[in-house]
């Protein structure tokens, strides 16, 4: 067992949240070198796992998301007789088929339970380069399917606190219009490398999280198509301008807006990151 005291005054150490050790008597901080953690294998492990965690208690963490507030809710009979009820705080019809913003959760409805099983096999159509492990939290986590008894069908997905439609946000200062395109471009990667479109990219399907500066691809995956992304690549265009502050940024971001994408959305990504490097002076993390 690995005794780690405080240098100032000799006390033992307690792991803090923020990456290391704390002294809870005068408040001292201290991180471990990889020196004094080679040959300790176990105790590495034990750290590890500790932090992860802590950031999973983090991210599961609703207690501090108060933009989220219910505006209507919707009952429905399940196929064994339990109520199934949804709060909610915004919904999006389209044809066949309901879209709720629930707390902890988006529920997608469908008349038909056809239509639930090509929305799966869209969403299914995904894949992730081994090397990229944080692309695929870019799109939602299924948790379950639910038969209902009228012969609907509803598939439940995860929201992450502080998750919104980027429309929620409109209208957006180019700074930060800038990186909610870039997570844009992200998604459209991941979509070119499932060899797939996606076709319904816009500013309700568009999830951002205002804190960490993360994107999250919703929406109607019924669409999803084995085909390029140039249609994607488009409508990111389009969604930028319906949810950015008008006469806001640099020209080299009015071009991007208004050019033709580019043949692959690698190669868009390319061109965006000019962009960054050219109208916005680099990447840069300025908060919301």
């Amino acid at each position: 067992m690995i005794s780690y005291k405080c240098k100032n005054c000799g006390a033992q150490l307690d792991l803090s949240d923020a990456g290391g050790f704390t002294c809870p008597y005068c408040g001292s901080r201290a991180f471990m070198s990889d020196s004094e953690l080679r040959g300790n294998d176990e105790f590495r492990k034990k750290i590890v796992s500790y932090y992860m965690a802590k950031a999973i208690e983090k991210e599961n963490d609703y207690s501090g998301d108060n933009l989220w507030e219910e505006n209507g809710a919707v009952s429905f009979t399940l196929q064994n007789g339990q109520p199934f009820s949804i709060a909610y705080m915004d919904k999006n019809t389209y044809s066949g088929m309901e879209c709720y913003l629930a707390r902890k959760n988006v529920v997608y409805v469908f008349d038909k339970k056809d239509d639930a099983d090509i929305f799966m096999r869209g969403y299914l159509s995904l894949t992730f380069p081994e090397a990229d492990m944080k692309l695929d939290r870019c799109f939602p986590k299924f948790t379950q399917r639910v038969g209902l008894k009228d012969g609907r069908e509803a598939l439940i997905f995860i929201r992450r606190p502080f998750f919104y439609p980027v429309e929620v946000f409109a209208p957006l200062k180019a700074e930060h219009l800038a990186w909610v395109i870039s997570r844009m471009e992200n998604i459209c990667c991941a979509l070119e490398y499932s060899g797939i479109s996606h076709g319904d990219i816009s500013p309700s399907s568009i999830m951002v999280n205002p804190v960490t500066h993360e994107g999250m691809l919703f929406g109607d995956y019924r669409n999803v198509k084995k085909s390029a992304t140039t249609k994607d690549l488009g409508l990111i265009r389009n969604t930028a301008k319906m949810i950015m502050e008008k006469n806001s940024g640099p020209a080299e971001l009015k071009a991007f807006l208004e050019s033709s994408p580019r043949k692959n959305a690698y190669e868009d990504f390319e061109y965006w990151d000019t962009v960054i490097e050219k109208g916005f002076g680099g990447h840069k993390f300025i908060k919301m």
